[in-house]
């Protein structure tokens, strides 16, 4: 299946040929392709289409595949970056990868599909990057919404303890102003218990 026109891919390789042929083969797969002939080019022209990958190699003048993939990935650590170079040096791969090289290539790529295959595989690890991303984001968001409703709530709750502790007491107040003066006319008290509900409401605190 052909990529759909919208991806663009960036092509940074400083060879005339292989960049021709990198760029007319992805543009046969109906991939939208920008070029740049050496690093500092690499990177204007990432700044100025931001394109969803980045095809590069690691020995080119005036910036260096290295120094690309080191600004490139601070500067957009979402965006896939492949090597594609010939230098088969076991320590430039490692360091390429350290600098956050998604993928390396050895030249020649003879067959042309393997670099598309790497491109759609490097995209689907992006996009699955994302809808991670944004699911955890959405989690957080239910989660602060959740917090903050039952923080809602149980401040309610507070109120309305505090609101009914504060009637209780009025209650026994009046119970002892009653039995009080039932007292100071000789009469017995109206109420046997005046403290239960101050006893009850002592619970609730």
């Amino acid at each position: 299946m052909n990529a759909p026109p919208q991806v663009e891919v960036l092509v940074i390789e400083d060879e005339t040929p292989v960049r021709e042929s990198f760029r007319e083969f992805l543009e046969d797969q109906l991939y939208i392709v920008h070029e740049a002939t050496n690093g500092a080019e690499g990177v204007a022209q990432f700044n100025e289409h931001h394109p969803d990958v980045v095809v590069l190699d690691l020995r080119m003048p005036e910036m260096n595949g290295h120094q690309v993939l080191e600004q490139l990935s601070a500067q957009s650590p979402d965006t896939p970056l492949i090597v594609v170079s010939g230098t088969g040096n076991i320590s430039d791969t490692i360091e390429a990868l350290h600098l956050g090289a998604w993928d390396y290539l050895l030249k020649p790529v003879t067959d042309l599909n393997i670099l598309e295959h790497a491109i759609k595989q490097a995209l689907e690890k992006a996009r699955l990057i994302k809808e991670n991303r944004d699911y955890q984001k959405l989690l957080e968001e239910k989660v602060d919404q959740r917090t903050s409703e039952l923080t809602e709530k149980m401040d309610q709750m507070v109120r309305f303890n505090k609101m009914a502790i504060g009637r209780e007491r009025r209650v026994i107040e009046l119970k002892r102003m009653i039995n009080g003066l039932l007292r100071e006319l000789g009469r017995e008290p109206k109420f046997e218990s005046p403290e239960k509900i101050e006893e009850d409401s002592s619970l609730i605190e």
